[in-house]
């Protein structure tokens, strides 16, 4: 189930991409606080890349993202990721645990937490935040071109879908 959504948030993500060109991808947007949609995309990719490595070494430490700007710039590059990222999850069918590690506080201290987690904990986690990026990323597609069209359920959360069907019936 949670292998599934996983899938399918990532999948979305996929088919955003395909349908915006480099520029539209890689433009800041005032809307967006000068952010653009690559910017949005890679986090959300650098957050999974972050899991898969965890799952290497047993840390999963978010704050390590690489920061990578060809993830920001070059859509079929992230494409290839995305590929890499769901082929990788594959191969992971049973929950693992795992160490969450990661310095939570806004000022200068750089004091590390430590807490136990799984793979499944992680899934979900960045399940949600996806959806929320997801969320962002149509409001700057929205900017950039109103005539693109989304899969409805892009940036809805599953338990909002679930109950707007069952409110619907």
């Amino acid at each position: 189930m949670i292998q599934n959504t996983t899938n399918t948030t990532l999948n979305q993500l996929k088919e955003i991409i395909k349908v915006l060109s480099s520029e539209q991808f890689s433009t800041p947007l005032i809307i967006l606080n000068n952010s653009s949609v690559g910017m949005h995309v890679r986090h959300i990719l650098e957050f999974y890349q972050c899991l898969l490595d965890g799952i290497e070494t047993g840390i999963v430490n978010y704050d390590m993202r690489k920061r990578n700007v060809k993830l920001e710039t070059q859509p079929t590059y992230c494409i290839e990721v995305i590929n890499e990222i769901l082929t990788y999850l594959k191969k992971y069918q049973e929950n693992i645990e795992l160490c969450l590690k990661g310095c939570y506080c806004h000022t200068e201290e750089t004091k590390q937490i430590e807490v136990k987690t799984s793979l499944d904990r992680e899934l979900i986690y960045n399940i949600e935040h996806t959806v929320h990026h997801l969320a962002i990323i149509r409001i700057g597609i929205n900017a950039i071109d109103s005539s693109i069209t989304l899969n409805d359920s892009v940036g809805i959360a599953s338990s909002t879908i679930r109950n707007k069907n069952i409110c619907a019936q």
